[in-house]
């Protein structure tokens, strides 16, 4: 789900709508300008909405969304493990998966880590792994 949230974020930019946070409260929502408008949650997680010149609160309004993290092969928290001199990662499938699907392609490694930063704590970095 990252890195399509961070895809999702270059397009919205690029048509020009506006990121808000949720953690700041300086503007109401309610009493934003018409304009275009998104918020993310966690790098994996985006909202994108449209408020219309026009809007009233109590109008309908349309939403669209989508599942990004499912089906994903997930890191298990304690999974390092050496097997015939091959350091190995324990995964779990997490999501339903067509799995058959899989087993005639090339797989990679992509997602989210977390790194020591500069200032001793942690940052949040994607990465993905091609080869």
């Amino acid at each position: 789900p990252f890195h399509a949230v961070e895809a999702c974020v270059e397009i919205l930019k690029q048509a020009k709508f506006t990121a808000l946070s949720e953690t700041d409260n300086s503007t109401k929502w309610s009493e934003l300008p018409a304009g275009n408008y998104y918020f993310t949650r966690n790098q994996s997680t985006i909202v994108a909405f449209v408020k219309p010149k026009n809007f009233k609160p109590g109008n309908g309004f349309t939403i669209m969304g989508a599942h990004t993290d499912s089906p994903v092969f997930r890191v298990k928290p304690v999974s390092k493990n050496v097997k015939e001199q091959y350091l190995m990662v324990g995964v779990e499938a997490y999501g339903g998966g067509l799995w058959h699907t899989w087993f005639d392609r090339d797989l990679s490694v992509a997602g989210r880590v977390m790194v020591k930063a500069k200032d001793g704590g942690a940052e949040s970095r994607l990465v993905r792994i091609k080869d």
